[in-house]
């Protein structure tokens, strides 16, 4: 077992400071990850709603609605270690019992969405007996909370905890940039609104200069008071400058611009986007492994929308329109170097090889799925894997744990078991069928990541070269016009 995060849920500014805890609360008791809800426990209710409600109330007893609201703590397993759904439920009961007992109200869930077995747990930071707030001092990991996830790593027989691990959470502005990095969302909104005011900082004499700059590339200045607001052409909503980072609050703009006559003048020539090692890298690869290779014309057109977005003129002025292309290219930077080489990998050259490689894909996706219905019908409801899943929970418990009743109930569900076969051959046969759900819950997450890429790759082809419709090839080709297989007219 390893505690993976411990956090601490902050108060929220403005008007409902436990918006950040309802959010987690709804989160942790969603039904798709919970079993609809078969496994949430805990003191402070059964639903969502029950349960923010019966915390947020305590809070205002106590009159502490401030400061922190709540603390995370996520447990998991590792996939290989044999524990299920009811084992790590009471595993969640006996360890919120130990740390908070009867004096905070708190909540677990048992998420079984993943290969991987996980409990959330979220507790009130205020003392439902005292109102004393939960305090976590300095070295209360190991003078606290150690020991207890210890004893129940002994008592269930579980991988003792691994040490070298991050333990403490990150903020949330951490967490969400890690995450836009895994999906290789590598630009923002607030990165392209930084480097145009950059621009328009070196371009403009004074602030009304500077305005209109960015005007005229298509901003809209929602407010321009105490702080300064911009809407770029094509986001949805608008973006305080303040909140960009050091450097763009209005009075330091407004101070940059005045700066400029104190400084050298820097030259700002262009911008680069993407990683441009990594495409020579994924080219010359494939031209090692295929000797005389050369890029398609639908290989080639990627290829150079790629390569216009990684070297950006800045100071060129161009449309207003290509300027828009431009910003729109560089939130999708990632999504054009994972469609090259896709491509390259798979040696898609065309349209038709792409809708052949989505079909494929479909097929391999649907004849998963239904591997895994069948291996979770064997799993849920075949009758010796039902008791043998009842036992292996009580099992264990060391002997000297277990109550009388315990020890009865172990001896019937085994000889309910070997009525059928052997029982260590059932147990085997139901630890192979568990593995194999979660071997084809993972590749379906795969096939569904590749799918998603080939989807960016119809999308992306589609924004550069429209597709013809039926009485547009009839206006250009007087009627000629030969139907594609999904619904779009190739010119003749």
């Amino acid at each position: 077992m390893a505690v993976t995060r411990l956090l601490r849920i902050k108060e929220t500014k403005g008007s409902n400071r436990a918006s950040h805890l309802k959010k987690n609360i709804f989160y942790i008791c969603r039904n798709d990850k919970t079993g609809n809800g078969l496994w949430i426990g805990g003191n402070a209710g059964r639903t969502p709603d029950v349960i923010y409600r019966t915390i947020v109330e305590n809070k205002k007893f106590w009159c502490k609605e401030d400061g922190s609201q709540a603390f995370h703590y996520m447990l998991s397993f590792p996939p290989d270690c044999g524990v299920d759904e009811a084992t790590a439920f009471q595993i969640a009961e006996e360890f919120c019992g130990e740390l908070l007992g009867e004096n905070y109200y708190y909540v677990f869930a048992v998420h079984n969405d993943r290969a991987h077995m996980h409990i959330h747990i979220t507790f009130d930071s205020v003392s439902k007996t005292d109102g004393l707030k939960f305090h976590s001092p300095k070295g209360d990991w190991e003078k606290r909370i150690q020991p207890i996830t210890d004893r129940i790593c002994e008592k269930y027989h579980l991988p003792a905890l691994d040490y070298s691990e991050e333990r403490r959470g990150r903020n949330y502005g951490e967490w969400k940039k890690s995450k836009r990095m895994e999906k290789g969302e590598y630009y923002s909104w607030t990165d392209i609104i930084r480097d145009d005011i950059d621009e328009a900082i070196e371009h403009s004499e004074d602030y009304e200069k500077f305005l209109t700059y960015l005007r005229e590339d298509g901003y809209t200045v929602t407010r321009d008071g105490k702080f300064l607001s911009l809407l770029p052409a094509g986001a949805g909503r608008a973006f305080r400058t303040g909140r960009l980072g050091n450097g763009y609050a209005k009075e330091e703009i407004i101070q940059r611009i005045a700066d400029k006559v104190q400084k050298p003048k820097i030259e700002y020539r262009y911008k680069t986007y993407g990683d441009r090692q990594e495409m020579r890298e994924v080219i010359y690869t494939k031209i090692v492994r295929s000797p005389g290779w050369k890029m398609t014309p639908f290989q080639r057109k990627f290829w150079k929308r790629w390569n216009n977005t990684y070297f950006i003129q800045k100071p060129e002025r161009v449309t207003k329109e290509q300027r828009q292309r431009n910003k729109q290219d560089i939130l999708e930077i990632r999504k054009l170097s994972d469609a090259i080489r896709y491509m390259i990998d798979y040696d898609i050259g065309d349209e038709a090889d792409l809708e052949k490689r989505k079909a494929e894909l479909k097929k391999e996706r649907d004849a998963l799925s239904r591997e895994l219905s069948a291996s979770q019908t064997k799993y849920y409801k075949k009758q010796p894997f039902y008791f043998v899943s009842r036992c292996e929970g009580l099992r264990r418990k060391k002997p000297e744990e277990r109550s009388p009743d315990e020890e009865q109930k172990i001896k019937e569900l085994t000889e309910m078991v070997e009525s059928v076969c052997p029982y260590e051959e059932a147990v085997s046969m139901w630890r192979e069928t568990k593995r194999e759900m979660d071997k084809c819950r993972c590749a379906i997450r795969d096939i569904k990541k590749e799918e998603k890429i080939v989807d960016d790759i119809f999308r992306l082809h589609y924004q550069m070269e429209p597709p013809i419709r039926e009485i547009e090839v009839k206006k250009k080709n007087g009627g000629a016009g030969e139907i594609c297989e999904n619904g779009w007219f190739a010119k003749s």
